[in-house]
């Protein structure tokens, strides 16, 4: 039972450890989001990721020398993740307003495909 209550206690070190990680840099690293990510829902996620790879690096007994150089290099990471994730706007999600300001898609404002080349 003493390897057991052993294991148990570093456990609960390691979780003390975490826990003092995220408070000390939790106000940074959310800034340091923010900075970069406008939408406060993503960089909400972004901080939150960070955080849960902190706790699998941990459990995976990974060394991690600098914690707070590795929070803010996983946070880049994420960050230009979500960049490069982001679909760019496609034309057919624009729309532009007329003059009696009603709404119109792009395909709107082309030619008919039916009509053939005579509608140009």
């Amino acid at each position: 039972m003493n390897g057991a209550a052993s294991v148990e206690r570093m456990a609960l070190e390691q979780d003390q450890r975490i826990s003092e990680v995220v408070k000390r840099e939790q106000s940074r690293l959310r800034h340091f989001i923010r900075h970069r990510v406008p939408d406060p829902r993503d960089a909400e996620d972004i901080l939150q990721d960070v955080f849960y790879e902190l706790v699998e690096a941990n459990r995976l007994l990974m060394p991690i020398e600098q914690v707070t150089g590795w929070l803010f290099r996983v946070a880049r990471n994420r960050i230009t993740d979500l960049f490069r994730k982001k679909k760019p706007e496609s034309f057919s999600d624009t729309a532009v307003a007329d003059e009696d300001d009603e709404l119109l898609q792009l395909e709107d404002l082309l030619p008919s495909p039916d009509a053939g080349p005579e509608a140009l």
